[in-house]
């Protein structure tokens, strides 16, 4: 996969990644850009330092159904609304599915987390 980067100012979403212990940070979607949609490993630029994490690109389950554009950031904690972020995907590792509890969506949540962690320490 040719390594693109998605870029914006950090948003207010529906906070359900904060609920579930995976806060994401939302950037709007953007309309002129057509994305691959998944779950893709990152690293991430956020005020002026590096991190990793994953981007979710699509229609996440239990949403409002509108297709969003969210980052969980390894290892971060901070308010960052309103700040610019730039994510380089660096692999995709699932499409998107749809689950229906908010235990089923959490446990796929971790597995990405732990998945992407272990291919970046390679």
């Amino acid at each position: 996969m040719k390594r693109a980067v998605v870029r914006g100012i950090v948003i207010h979403g529906d906070k359900l990644g904060k609920k579930l212990g995976y806060p994401t940070a939302n950037l709007n979607w953007p309309k002129k850009r057509r994305l691959t949609k998944g779950i893709f490993i990152a690293t991430v630029q956020v005020l002026d330092k590096k991190y990793q994490g994953i981007v979710i690109i699509g229609i996440p389950s239990l949403t409002d159904g509108k297709p969003k554009l969210e980052i969980h950031i390894f290892d971060f904690e901070g308010i960052i609304y309103g700040k610019w972020l730039s994510a380089t995907l660096i692999e995709k590792i699932r499409d998107l599915k749809t689950y229906k509890s908010k235990k089923e969506l959490l446990k796929a949540i971790q597995k990405d987390c732990q998945k992407a962690r272990t291919i970046l320490k390679k």
